[in-house]
């Protein structure tokens, strides 16, 4: 019975509300038409309510009954009445009036929820759906609707229409119910209201007047409070950026590709450079004082190595070769077969076209599907593949798909974490997180890219519509990040946990890919993560699980987490944690350790770099599967793994071999960085 809906009406709007809560609506006035002999109709712009002796004759005209899928409710409805004791009466003069629905988001948010609202890139806010639905206008209340309805839209255009809301009333049909109310010209207050707006009009050009006519020359001065990555100088055309337009459409010219996709700083935001998200690096680890860190040497777009042409030279310029391409490649192969049929993927990989055939799937069955998405989303987000673009594009567009409905809408942002075991949520949150935040700063770097390309055209639109759903998505995420912060600037398995390094690194890489979105990110939360490594740091750079602690795998974590909030390279510390990493070298059996540490290696460079990229290339090269139908893949080497299992273990390996391009370095090319004489000697 809980799933069971039910229309009610107060007497001027509708609402589809759940059978159970008939009772407490009808004792606050509103009634079932259904139980009234009446029934609702709709010519797919708005809603009539009828005696059912007229809906032949609507139906005739072209009207839709939009009560027929629930007649079967009514007897419950009945019966649940007269047990209370409620008649089905008109409402009174006090009914307590429902509050309508908003237009609603994506499909991320499965769950009614409060008036919580999220900001688009074009100053376009969204309202979090309601249970509730009403009429788009309010016509005079009709005995049957007019006699000359609108021709019957298609069965698209109202299906489930007190479910799913309808059309908004269009700008012809608001101007004519302004001068023409209750349908005749000069109805009541027509006149008064149009010569005070007409008043109201010259007092204003009359006020402007006065301030435009005499312009004197002044200097414009502008406060850059957030840089990103200085780009060529854009002509803003926003009458011809048509969003929604249909795709098949080509004769647009190129300005139409034009789209400011920046987001709008908050009043959290620090006057920083969020795109290097360079923040908050203590002059002195063990102290927790913030300094801003310095600019990254890197000039030019984070993205830009993934593209076919910026990979080829990554790749042979940071010490990749054709093997490790070839190996990504199977990897994303064997990724891409074993997606499930709903677009997501899972641990437990064998369920899918798999059937079995490839061994050792993770013990997280229906867990953690968001974490494995992000992750295998991950896997081909690196090499370039995006859902416009790319050999796997169906692939990666099923992936955001199942992401945008696996997520549900709460007071702190949106929750990604889905069903999850008890200790991988903030896990499960930040690797769907950083997936999205990627996908969003692609599109909006290939429509940049793209720009002018006729060819292009079509892609465009629809990267510039995908981006428009994914960034309050997007944003929304980072915002459940920021807000679970504990108060030692860590993140614990829940929200507002206390936590350790390992589920801190996660949660850097999700605000750092949140800062190539332009996604905005208070400065306290980087403050509040490196106050925490502080706490578990060493004095000669090692870095614990939970406390100070000499522990290689926390050491990676805490190294990238600090050269992604800013560190420099000089720092004694960071010299001291890399020449740490360095004589540990490659693990046989920790590819967690791996993954992260290559990656401190790759951006700290120089011959500690070349030494691990010669040992890591080649033996993820060697001991991946190239036969049979787990091709592709690599068997679990990995103390952590078990629970994740061949899924986990390949989406790692293959990130590990994408490093020369899923990010430029931050110090400047790997080869052309150089360790002091001291350290390097170690």
């Amino acid at each position: 019975m809980s799933d069971a809906k039910i229309t009610v009406s107060d007497g001027t709007d509708f609402f589809r509300i759940p059978i159970s809560d008939l009772q407490e609506a009808c004792e606050d006035g509103f009634y079932v038409p259904s139980l009234r002999q009446r029934t609702i109709v709709s010519d797919g712009k708005e809603l009539f309510e009828i005696p059912l002796e007229d809906l032949p004759e609507a139906q005739a005209d072209g009207f839709i009954d939009v009560l027929v899928a629930e007649r079967g409710e009514v007897a419950t409805a009945k019966v649940m009445l007269q047990k209370a004791g409620l008649p089905a009466a008109p409402p009174t003069a006090a009914a307590v009036s429902a509050k309508p629905a908003e237009p609603e988001l994506p499909a991320v948010f499965t769950q009614p929820a409060s008036e919580d609202s999220v900001q688009f890139a074009h100053d376009e806010t969204v309202t979090i759906k309601s249970p509730v639905v009403r009429r788009t206008s309010k016509p005079k209340r009709q005995p049957k609707p007019d006699p000359k309805p609108a021709p019957k839209p298609a069965a698209d255009d109202v299906d489930e229409p007190l479910l799913k809301g309808v059309e908004p009333e269009s700008e012809e049909t608001g101007i004519r119910r302004f001068l023409m109310p209750d349908n005749h010209p000069g109805g009541k207050g027509t006149w008064q209201v149009m010569a005070i707006n007409i008043a109201i009009h010259v007092a204003i050009v009359a006020i402007l007047a006065l301030i435009i006519l005499p312009t004197p020359d002044i200097e414009i001065l502008m406060e850059i409070t957030s840089s990103f990555e200085p780009s060529d100088p854009v002509k803003m055309d926003f009458e011809s950026v048509e969003i929604d337009q249909p795709m098949e459409l080509e004769n647009e010219t190129s300005e139409l590709e034009v789209v400011n996709m920046s987001d709008v700083l908050t009043e959290n935001t620090m006057d920083i450079d969020v795109s290097d998200m360079e923040l908050s690096v203590p002059d002195s680890i063990m102290e927790s004082d913030a300094a801003t860190g310095p600019k990254s040497l890197n000039s030019k777009s984070e993205l830009a190595g993934r593209s076919k042409a910026g990979r080829a030279s990554a790749v042979a310029k940071r010490g990749g070769n054709a093997a490790s391409e070839a190996a990504v490649l199977r990897g994303l192969h064997w990724m891409a077969s074993h997606q499930y049929p709903d677009g997501g993927w899972s641990f437990d990989h064998t369920q899918g076209e798999c059937k079995g055939q490839c061994s050792q799937p993770g013990q997280l069955t229906s867990e953690c599907r968001n974490a494995a998405t992000g992750m295998a989303l991950l896997t081909l987000l690196g090499a370039g593949q995006t859902p416009y673009s790319g050999d796997f594009q169906e692939e990666v567009r099923r992936g955001v798909a199942f992401m945008l409905e696996n997520g549900q809408r709460v007071p702190a942002g949106v929750d990604l974490r889905g069903v999850h075991a008890h200790n991988t949520g903030m896990y499960t949150h930040a690797i769907a997180t950083t997936a999205l935040c990627e996908i969003l700063a692609m599109m909006e770097h290939e429509v940049k890219a793209s720009t002018g390309n006729r060819e292009e055209s079509k892609n465009n639109r629809a990267r510039i519509a995908l981006a428009k759903k994914l960034r309050p998505v997007a944003k929304a995420g980072i915002d459940f990040i920021v807000n679970a912060q504990h108060e030692n600037g860590g993140w614990g398995y829940n929200p507002g946990t206390a936590g350790d390094t390992s589920i801190l690194g996660w949660q850097i890489m999700a605000l750092k890919s949140a800062a190539h979105a332009k996604i905005a990110i208070p400065g306290r939360t980087i403050i509040g993560a490196n106050q925490f490594l502080n706490s578990v740091q060493t004095p000669d750079g090692w870095f614990g699980y939970r406390k100070p602690e000499k522990k290689a795998s926390t050491t990676a974590i805490g190294l990238i987490s600090r050269m992604l909030s800013g560190m420099k390279r000089s720092h004694p510390q960071l010299k001291q944690g890399v020449a740490h990493l360095s004589a540990t070298g490659p693990a046989n059996g920790n590819m967690y350790f791996n993954y992260y540490a290559t990656q401190v290696m790759m951006h700290y460079g120089g011959d500690y770099w070349k030494k691990w990229n010669e040992v890591m290339r080649d033996r993820l090269v060697k001991t991946q599967i190239t036969e049979g139908h787990a091709a592709g893949s690599w068997d679990l080497a990995d103390t952590h793994g078990r629970r994740a299992g061949r899924l986990y273990m390949t989406c790692l390996c293959t990130m590990t071999l994408e490093v020369y391009y899923r990010h430029l370095p931050l110090y400047g090319e790997p080869d052309e960085l150089e360790e002091d004489t001291e350290t390097a000697s170690r």
